[in-house]
């Protein structure tokens, strides 16, 4: 005899009301979410680990599911954006702004944005990610991409996690977004965008208007259930969709995938490491322009060179000059200039030559290997890679390689221009104060002098555009040429190429260019800072796993439609359904149930659906709970003997979890573990086929009480329940007030096995201990006091 044994751990009051409550199938985490549209993660024993406000104002959470190894959580909002959330810190590891169907009335306004989401996994682990496999090992080609923590970055910590933890799984697992629109957003792994499907093309009814409400995934991929609403009549359905296109080709989209993320992080990594050069450059220029800005209103346009030129060839300043270098720029600020600009262009040179050149090579052998793939057209032909967009971001990769050799020879020039300036001017400075100079500094050869007078000639020729020659033109100083490779525009001071003798060989030899894949020409280029260069990587990137214009739809089929329930009075269930869904692996069945929120009383409408043949069978059945479910001799049973149901989730393939008011008692609720094999034997076997409604003609309302043994529920005193969240996989359960304000947390099947499971130990010392010992269960709680 089943018996229903629950242990309370604990009962907290929350500050704000809560809305949605997900367990985590793989840690003893719950994330919750309020009306104030802020998601917070608790513990078994409601340690707060963190709180993440809503990305806009009045934007409230819609749904949440967690990813299947439970390290992060999937937050869509109600302005259908979804955000991936990490769970060990709140960073936000992607987020997709998906777009809106635009509908003209107001009251229409309950079907924008996202419905549902669920994140489903492919049971197959593949042997191809068993063994070690040397062509797959891409470390002993490439170097170790280093942690930007060498140079002091603040983003080095997470980019150096970032490229620990993200490692290639072995299993597939597919994130399904639901819209009142009636699409379905697919996205592998929570990062590879897969494609959108919408049910109007899969009816073939063009005109439809369907609103999502759960998704489902069986274990092999092979089947999608979708229940649904046709928006025009309120009319509830079940579609089985074909989807059998993801599984035979499930390792083709697990590899195209792996390599979409290993190329997004290394994107991510030449952000974070411009920003860091970025950062260097303004540190170099902050003072010194300041100051060169300072003594440029005092003299005419384009007098800073001159004076300084006329200083170089004659050795006397003007008074102006004069004045400054003794004044505004002593011997002891040049000394820490010198320094620090010395110090910060080395800086950046290590960036650009052990960072960006590195990742830039890392890149262009992923998309290498990529384009290999698209050539293989019979087996990634289906995913939407095309050899061209992916020979186009090869060409992107290069070129970026090559303005980071171009942007290595501009500082190597401008280092010595700046040291043999920096010297010079410190030369002239101790002279003018009549002091004794080194002697190993005051020798400056030719050469040197050369190198200064380039440097002087450019030192304020800035091209600027003729909209800025009126009187209140800023003051713009070249002070190096590396600066203009950092900004979102053109270049100023081209490089001298003219001497390339690689370029010469390839204007005199057209021919190579032509139809030609691995050589390519870059004068297109020869203009693009570095910072042009890098959002052209990204644009390029982007269209290779671009999936707008693909129509994933086109190789999904409808196996069945099940008409479940033909809406009689508008509005009245379509719009208040609970629903809960569950594959069963072992029976290869799907299984549904879902209720009238706003009517409990009329119970709950199951669906099991068998998909081991082509030719679909399906069990329906109306059930409800009466009074004799806990029998009270003392009370006369009522003609109107149903029991209100409040709320009902699948808690594993054998048990549906419902939450039913006391028949006796208004203080309290019933908690019930209703076993699966008891629905399924006691309901109808229906025609598939039929264009009749299971739930209004086919199915019969049936009393489960008298069939259920007393042990499948437990009364929960003086607990207005309304809400519960359930978890076979980690064995929990909690239940939400009425007011949405009081939860209960409970542990479950503490009468059976749960001693094999360490991680159910119910001490907070045990779980502390746990996720000290386990990396599976370390979770962060920066946020605790937040």
């Amino acid at each position: 005899m089943y018996h229903c044994g629950m242990r309370q751990v604990g009962e907290r009051h929350v500050a704000y009301k809560v809305d949605l409550m997900v367990w985590s199938n793989r840690l003893d985490l719950l994330a919750l979410s309020n009306f104030k549209g802020e998601v917070q993660i608790h513990r078994l024993h409601w340690q707060k680990v963190w709180n993440l406000i809503p990305p806009k104002d009045n934007v409230t959470v819609k749904a949440m599911a967690w990813r299947p190894d439970g390290k992060a959580l999937a937050i869509g909002y109600s302005s259908g954006s979804v955000y991936i959330v990490d769970i060990e810190d709140r960073e936000i590891l992607d987020n997709y702004d998906l777009e809106l169907e635009q509908l003209d009335e107001f009251d229409c306004t309950k079907y924008y944005a996202i419905t549902c989401i669920s994140w489903a996994v492919r049971a197959e682990i593949y042997n191809s990610h068993r063994e070690y496999n040397i062509y797959d090992d891409s470390s002993i080609f490439l170097q170790k991409i280093p942690a930007n923590n060498a140079y002091k970055n603040q983003a080095s910590d997470s980019t150096s996690r970032d490229f620990k933890e993200i490692q290639e799984p072995t299993q597939l697992n597919m994130l399904l977004v639901g819209y009142g629109t009636g699409y379905i957003y697919m996205n592998i792994f929570g990062r590879y965008p897969y494609g959108t499907i919408h049910l109007a093309q899969l009816a073939k009814d063009d005109f439809g208007e369907y609103k999502v409400l759960d998704i489902n995934m069986s274990d092999d991929f092979s089947v999608m259930q979708i229940l649904y609403v046709d928006k025009i009549s309120n009319n509830v359905l079940v579609a089985l969709i074909n989807t059998s296109v993801l599984s035979a080709y499930a390792e083709e989209i697990l590899i195209v995938a792996h390599r979409h993320g290993q190329i997004s992080q290394q994107m991510s990594y030449v952000d974070q490491t411009m920003n860091s050069i970025i950062e260097a450059w303004e540190h170099i220029l902050l003072e010194m322009d300041t100051k060169m800005a300072y003594y440029a209103e005092s003299v005419p346009e384009g007098g800073v060179s001159a004076d300084l030129l006329e200083l170089l060839m004659l050795g006397s300043p003007s008074d102006e000059l004069q004045l400054f270098l003794l004044q505004k720029l002593t011997a002891n600020d040049l000394k820490k200039f010198g320094n620090s600009v010395e110090l910060s262009y080395s800086t950046i040179q290590k960036l650009v030559l052990k960072q960006l050149n590195i990742v830039g090579q890392s890149l262009t052998y992923h998309l290498a290997e990529l384009r290999g793939i698209a050539r293989i057209p019979d087996r990634y032909k289906i995913l939407g890679l095309e050899e061209s967009t992916v020979t186009a971001a090869i060409k992107a990769c290069c070129a970026f390689l090559n303005k980071c050799l171009e942007l290595q020879q501009v500082i190597d020039v401008s280092m010595r221009n700046y040291k043999a300036f920096f010297r010079w001017l410190f030369v002239v400075i101790v002279r003018l104060l009549d002091e004794q100079a080194p002697s190993d500094i005051v020798k400056i050869n030719q050469q040197e002098q050369s190198h200064i007078a380039e440097f002087l000639y450019n030192f304020d020729n800035v091209q600027v555009e003729n909209s800025e020659s009126g009187p209140d033109k800023p003051v713009r100083f070249n002070l190096e040429r590396l600066g203009q490779y950092l900004q979102d525009q053109e270049l100023t001071i081209l490089p001298d190429d003219d001497d390339n003798l690689w370029h010469k060989f390839l204007k005199d030899n057209q021919c190579l260019l032509k139809d030609n894949d691995t050589i390519f020409p870059m004068a297109e280029f020869k203009k693009f800072s570095l910072f042009q260069q890098k959002k052209f990587l990204k644009s390029a990137i982007y269209d290779v796993f671009d999936i707008t214009q693909k129509d994933a739809g086109k190789y999904f089929s409808v196996l069945n439609h099940l008409k479940c329930y033909e809406e009689q009075l508008c509005g009245k269930l379509s719009d208040n359904l609970r629903v809960s869904q569950i594959f069963d692996a072992t029976g290869k069945r799907f299984m549904m149930a879902f209720m009238d929120a706003n009517n409990g009383k009329e119970g709950i409408y199951f669906i099991s659906a068998n998909i081991k043949e082509k030719a679909c069978t399906a069990n329906a059945m109306k059930y409800y709970f009466s009074s004799k479910l806990i029998p009270d001799n003392s009370k006369e049973i009522s003609k109107d003997d149903s029991v209100e149901v409040f709320d009902l989730q699948f808690y594993s393939a054998e048990y549906l979890s419902l939450l039913l008011r006391h028949p006796h008692s208004n203080e309290s609720t019933v908690f019930v573990q209703l076993p699966l094999n008891v629905l399924f034997e006691n309901s109808n076997e229906i025609n598939m086929k039929s264009k009749s409604y299971i739930f209004n003609n086919m199915a019969h309302k049936k009393d489960i009480s008298p069939i259920l043994e007393q042990g499948v529920y437990k009364v929960l005193d003086k607990m207005d329940g309304f809400r519960i969240a359930v978890s076979g996989g980690r064995k929990v359960a909690v239940v939400l007030s009425k007011s949405c304000r009081k939860v209960r947390v409970f542990e479950m099947e503490v009468d059976g096995d749960d001693d094999e499971d360490e991680t159910l130990d119910s001490t907070p010392q045990s779980i502390a201990n746990s996720q000290n010992t386990s990396n599976t269960q370390n979770v962060t709680s920066d946020a605790l006091n937040e």
